[in-house]
């Protein structure tokens, strides 16, 4: 890879690590001059100098830096750059607090109407919550797409898109459920939960990935991720699933939060 492209990567390297120029001078002893001006692109590093930042990076070999990022499959639909990373998952972790809290009154609405054949809300507040969730939750988990994509993690890049497109279409079929016979929201909700419960198991597998990043914070978010799927997926312990929501999404706002803070450094 030639200037100013390899600078570009080293940067980029370095950003997703959360180190400043000054911590990786230190891990890899070059002048912090040449690192800014390998990174501005002035100047093109003798090999040796490349093999010391990439091993003071922890990249195990160099190939990473011989192709230009092309991007994921996904994070296009989205309009993912490089340049407007940052700004998407500051505003990834606001929506994500926005749905935390909706999902409060969603959950209330869907609990009782699937349980006991009645709505807390009437049909238009029903709708307004739905509208609400679904277009916050594509917001949140738009986070994730760019991060899956930044970090070149293609399972969590994938279930994320995944998650937003099975969010829309049963939040479309939550509405309709108001206008149909009500001997079909039984299988509507089994269909829902079971599905988001298989889902979440494996974006739960992409999230631990992420631990090479951000630590322990992605396996212990991970790991409640992967039990909650499976609460869901059982559906006789979907209720128990419900509770652990609530720290599983604090965990992942702080998740997309935190990343966001590193690029700031």
């Amino acid at each position: 890879m030639k200037q100013p492209d390899l600078g570009k990567k080293i940067f980029e390297l370095r950003k997703q690590k959360g180190f400043t120029q000054e911590e990786l001078v230190e891990k890899c002893n070059i002048n912090v001059r040449t690192i800014q001006r390998i990174e501005a692109g002035e100047t093109t590093p003798r090999s040796v100098t490349i093999k010391l930042i990439l091993e003071a990076l922890d990249v195990e070999n160099d190939e990473i830096i011989k192709e230009n990022y092309a991007g994921g499959r996904f994070d296009k639909l989205f309009g993912f750059n490089s340049d407007n990373f940052k700004s998407v998952l500051n505003l990834a972790w606001i929506f994500g607090v926005v749905y935390f809290l909706f999902g409060f009154a969603e959950v209330a609405a869907e609990t009782n109407y699937y349980l006991d054949g009645e709505n807390y809300f009437n049909d238009f507040s029903y709708i307004l919550i739905k509208i609400t969730t679904v277009v916050s939750f594509t917001f949140f988990m738009r986070g994730f797409v760019f991060v899956g994509s930044y970090y070149k993690n293609g399972l969590l890049e994938f279930m994320s898109f995944l998650l937003i497109l099975l969010n829309f279409v049963f939040g479309i079929s939550d509405i309709l459920s108001l206008y149909i016979d009500e001997s079909y929201t039984y299988y509507f909700m089994v269909a829902k939960v079971m599905t988001f419960g298989c889902v979440g198991v494996i974006f739960g597998i992409g999230i631990i990935r992420l631990r090479k990043y951000i630590g322990d914070l992605a396996i212990a978010t991970g790991v409640l991720e992967i039990v909650t799927g499976v609460f869901f997926a059982t559906v006789i312990l979907a209720i128990v699933g419900v509770f652990a929501l609530i720290p599983l999404e604090l965990l992942e706002i702080v998740i997309l939060y935190k990343i966001a803070s590193k690029l700031n450094q």
